[in-house]
């Protein structure tokens, strides 16, 4: 799959992808999934991946939370950024997530092992770093969520729309993985998404940022922020009907 393809890929499919393995690790260790949902444990056990710190070089401006090392089927989480995470608390889970998704729907794993035809670069977008211990192909994250100031970072990162980050495929995999839709909507039961004192303990519950979650309810159009407001409405229609109140 290309990254032009990626891109473009539907919400729908990556929906699907991410149910089918929670629904797979549930299976197979016999439990139904709540939040928070077991990342590590899905990603081990159905991805096949591992996890290791390391101190990963990164160039001028560059943030990189986190690699996957192809070859070795690992992940790796950037020790350099260990009180970044430390004072995050979900930043971890959502860089395994990223890259789980970097693994599950960006890597072309049956030409891993196979020459490519010159001229032929099966995967542009994937640059070389090393690290202080490993020879790491490092995918670099495209989004990192910096702090827990929730609006005004998440106003920054979606400026009233979704950013080219919040649009990757990637990024759209992890939140459905850590939020499942299903879950979002049982959650409806126990807190009212207008509020946001609701939405911090609902964040607490999935052990996600404020930003990703604020990102995908409003992706599964559950809510509506009017650009240049913190006021939430359930839908921009309803936004749009208080609007004509006046």
């Amino acid at each position: 799959m290309s990254k032009k393809s990626l891109k473009f890929l539907r919400n729908e499919v990556i929906e699907e992808a991410t149910a089918s393995r929670i629904r797979q690790y549930e299976a197979k260790v016999g439990v139904t999934v709540g939040f928070p949902i077991p990342i590590d444990k899905i990603v081990e056990h159905i991805l096949g991946l591992d996890f290791d710190w390391d101190e990963i070089e990164e160039g001028p401006g560059e943030q990189i939370l986190g690699g996957l090392h192809v070859a070795n089927r690992k992940i790796y989480l950037n020790t350099k950024h260990i009180p970044l995470f430390e004072a995050n608390p979900g930043l971890e889970r959502s860089t395994i997530g990223h890259e789980a998704g970097h693994w599950d729907i960006d890597i072309d794993r049956a030409h891993l092992a196979h020459p490519t035809l010159n001229g032929i670069d099966l995967a542009p977008h994937v640059v070389h770093r090393h690290s202080k211990s490993s020879d790491l192909l490092i995918k670099v994250l495209d989004w990192a969520i910096r702090d827990e100031r929730g609006y005004r970072l998440y106003k920054k990162l979606t400026a009233g729309q979704d950013a080219p980050e919040v649009r990757s495929a990637v990024d759209r995999y992890q939140s459905a993985l850590l939020m499942p839709a299903w879950l979002i909507r049982q959650a409806q039961a126990r807190h009212d998404f207008t509020r946001w004192d609701d939405l911090y303990a609902l964040k607490d519950e999935a052990q996600v940022s404020i930003s990703n979650l604020v990102v995908r309810l409003q992706r599964l159009k559950l809510i509506y922020i009017p650009e240049g407001t913190k006021t939430i409405y359930r839908s921009e229609d309803e936004y749009q009907g208080q609007g004509r109140l006046f």
